[in-house]
């Protein structure tokens, strides 16, 4: 009867545990000891007795930690193994569900069996300071009956992001050449940093991935696939989206994993979380889910529009997925009567429909999770419950919302005025109230990369540095070989780009050269045409003093002067591309050459004349 009243009290007791530990990243022990949940004696378990229905580990994180990826692990048995309706074992940070216990446990796994999980988690999720993982016993329908599980060896994994530690004045650190080049157009690369190694994807040649080291520049493989396409990256892994196919290779060696079809079309940027591959196309009405071990499809999603009759297919528009990991928000537009704008919620683990919202509007940037609200803008900011779609707050801050992102645990939203204007404001994340305006520069940089500290654009075939607050320029290179540059890469201490030329460049800091910069040198050959045309006007007053036949020697002078303006050309034909990419300017030079060379040969032919006289 005793021990009856102690497991009733234990089905009111919330179990307080408090490991507290201080870390700025990698791995966080939390707890080694085993505990039991639940509300009945067990032998098997270590320990018998449960200590209570929750269990509470606080942790300390350093503000200065920039999260880029979480795992929670620890050693579970006994616990009921998944999918189940009932006795429901949810772990908790910050109070927002991250996962339920028994998702990880496989089917038929006996009690005696002891199981490794490990529980992704969304860097959002964490606060800086003070953070609290709660694990709860589930219970039956009517809460008659606990789940008895034991767990041990709790810790945190940490991913932090890696810091660009680059600033101007920039010099090249090394360069490879691609067996290509291009005629036109700006090269269209898809560069992934990880672990040191850069991954670049692209279309122009028969090898359509190769891996570089990202410090030295040495090749370590390339693999030739079905394309050019977009990469993802997980624990050694590297994922190609290139339809029809999903490619997963071994990121040391390039070693073809697996390889499958997909729904869809072209693909958008795939969304890696946890052990799973999130893949949405563009132009379609499909999202898909695959396990990144097995490549085993989890689920596939298709779109049904709200609206009666049938849809055209290809009037679908599907942006990037974004997840807080416990649902996926995608926004799409359907261009067919009667038009539709909205977001899409679906549940992470099975695919299946949350909740819609509608009211959106069609260029919209793309969502933003932060916690357990997700942020859309358009013409107002409005924040939803990542629950349930339902608004949270509105905001109207007067302007047309660009873009949308958390810093210091504040919503900034930058904006565009009805003047054309821009600015920053800065929002309370949980209330929507406006707490400030920030300087906003109102230059539009292209091909660029942000850092707090700087813009890195590659527009102009150089690279130009700006301030981000007023836009004012830093610093600027020398002109790089090559008609167009793609979009600079940071990662860590350089930046990388790939000119048209068909060269990879890496770019580090340095001291700057005094003319041009280290490395570019070989731009001084820009200055040809103007030297060269300056050395002919020079030489020719000397060849006219020194002969009475001045009309022969204007008529070779202008001759020469054709061919020493065409070698220049030549020689600076690999920074412009002239022939192909000016048109009309580069036919417009060319007739006058002509018309020059057609001087020259009339005052050739007369001082011939004259000589002969």
């Amino acid at each position: 009867m005793g021990r009856n009243l102690l497991y009733l009290t234990l089905l009111l007791f919330v179990f307080l545990f408090a490991s507290v530990s201080v870390a700025s990243a990698a791995d966080i022990v939390l707890d080694t000891e085993h505990h039991h949940l639940g509300d009945n004696f067990k032998e098997e378990l270590n320990p018998g007795d449960p200590e209570g229905l929750v269990y509470t580990a606080t942790f300390t994180l350093d503000p200065s930690v920039d999260i880029e990826s979480a795992e929670l692990t620890m050693t579970g048995k006994s616990i009921v193994p998944g999918p189940t309706k009932e006795f429901l074992d949810k772990v908790y940070l910050n109070e927002i569900e991250i996962g339920t216990l028994n998702d990880y446990v496989p089917a038929e796994t006996p009690d005696s069996t002891s199981v490794s999980i490990k529980i992704p988690v969304h860097h959002s999720l964490f606060d800086s300071g003070t953070n609290i993982i709660k694990i709860s016993a589930g219970s039956n329908a009517n809460r008659s009956n606990y789940d008895d599980f034991e767990f041990y060896n709790l810790s945190l994994h940490l991913s932090e992001v890696e810091p660009v530690t680059l600033a101007p004045p920039l010099e090249v650190a090394w360069t490879y050449k691609f067996p290509w080049r291009l005629i036109h157009g700006a090269p269209e690369f898809e560069i992934l940093a990880a672990d040191g190694v850069l991954y670049i994807c692209q279309g122009y040649s028969e090898t359509s991935v190769t891996a570089i080291d990202a410090e030295t520049g040495e090749l370590l493989w390339d693999k030739n696939l079905t394309g050019q396409g977009h990469l993802g990256y997980k624990d050694g892994v590297l994922i190609v989206l290139s339809y029809p196919t999903v490619d997963a290779l071994n990121a040391k060696n390039g070693e073809l994993l697996w390889s499958r079809g997909y729904q869809g079309g072209w693909p958008d940027i795939p969304l890696i979380f946890g052990d799973t591959l999130f893949v949405s196309e563009y132009g379609s009405r499909y999202v898909t889910a695959i396990d990144i071990e097995s490549s085993a499809l989890k689920w596939d999603y298709e779109i049904n529009s709200t609206g009666s009759g049938n849809r055209n297919t290809n009037s679908y528009y599907i942006s990037g997925l974004q997840t807080n990991g416990n649902v996926l928000a995608l926004r799409y537009n359907i261009y067919d009567i009667p038009y539709e704008h909205g977001l899409i919620s679906l549940d992470i683990d099975t695919g299946k429909e949350v909740w819609r919202y509608t009211d959106l509007r069609e260029h919209s940037p793309d969502p933003l999770f932060y916690k357990d609200l997700i942020y859309i803008g358009g013409e107002e900011i409005v924040a939803l419950s990542a629950k349930s779609g339902e608004e949270v707050w509105k905001t109207d801050t007067n302007g047309w919302v660009i873009s949308t992102e958390i810093k210091n645990g504040k919503l900034v939203v930058k904006e565009e005025l009805s003047n054309y204007s821009r600015r920053s404001v800065v929002l309370d994340v949980n209330t929507g109230e406006i707490l400030e305006e920030l300087p906003c520069s109102e230059r539009y940089f292209s091909s660029s990369a942000v850092t707090d500290e700087y813009v890195y654009s590659t527009s102009g075939c150089k690279i130009r540095v700006f301030d981000p607050v007023t836009g004012e320029p830093v610093w600027s290179s020398s002109r790089i070989k090559g008609a167009a540059l793609s979009e600079p890469t940071l990662y860590k201490d350089k930046l990388y780009l790939v000119s048209s030329d068909g060269v990879l460049y890496a770019f580090e800091h340095g001291e700057g050269g005094l003319f041009f910069t280290r490395g570019l040198e070989d731009s001084a050959i820009l200055y040809l045409p103007p030297l060269a045309t300056a050395g002919m006007l020079f030489l020719l007053p000397f060849l006219l003093r020194k002969n009475e036949n001045k009309t022969l020697v204007l008529g070779y002078w202008l001759i020469a002067l054709v061919g020493v303006l065409l070698l220049s050309f030549i020689a600076i034909q690999p920074y412009f591309i002239a022939w192909d990419i000016f048109g009309m300017l580069t036919f417009l030079v060319l007739c006058a050459l002509g018309v020059i060379l057609l001087f020259g040969i009339i005052f050739l032919v007369f001082g011939l004349r004259k000589r002969g006289k």
